[in-house]
């Protein structure tokens, strides 16, 4: 899942993401709230593996999306990932504490764009591992 107010950056991302995991279906959000309203609208075994959160978004920024998800029995479970043009050490620290996997700048060229999806699908891996371990 995509949470993400720009749509020149959810077409990049989706277009990367695609040639690398072809097999990987990724919804998307305009923005926080639309966001809740398709996890709300999923069944326990519909919600996504992974959400990968714009820092800046209108309406519910990513840390309010961290926030109330990490306070969700259900929505908790899932690997959160902040990206954003920001480096502020203060708003990474931030992200990191409610809950974020990992937090990545915003590439500016497609090899930096392909590295931040090379570690999505290591952490993403990471995860079906421990949930097959757990069957």
């Amino acid at each position: 899942m995509l949470a993400d107010d720009d749509p020149d950056d959810r077409e990049t991302f989706l277009e990367a993401f695609a040639r690398q995991n072809p097999k990987v279906s990724m919804q998307t959000a305009n923005d926080g709230k639309e966001l809740f309203e398709f996890l709300d609208g999923c069944s326990p075994d519909e919600l996504p593996a992974l959400i990968l959160l714009d820092y800046k978004m209108p309406l519910i920024t990513g840390p309010e999306v961290l926030e109330r998800l990490s306070n969700h029995p259900i929505y908790s479970p899932i690997h959160k990932i902040v990206w954003s043009t920001s480096e502020r050490t203060k708003d990474i620290q931030e992200c990191l504490r409610l809950g974020a996997a990992a937090y990545f700048k915003k590439p500016a060229t497609a090899k930096e764009l392909d590295h931040i999806i090379g570690q999505i699908d290591k952490i993403l891996t990471k995860q079906l591992s421990s949930l097959k371990t757990l069957d």
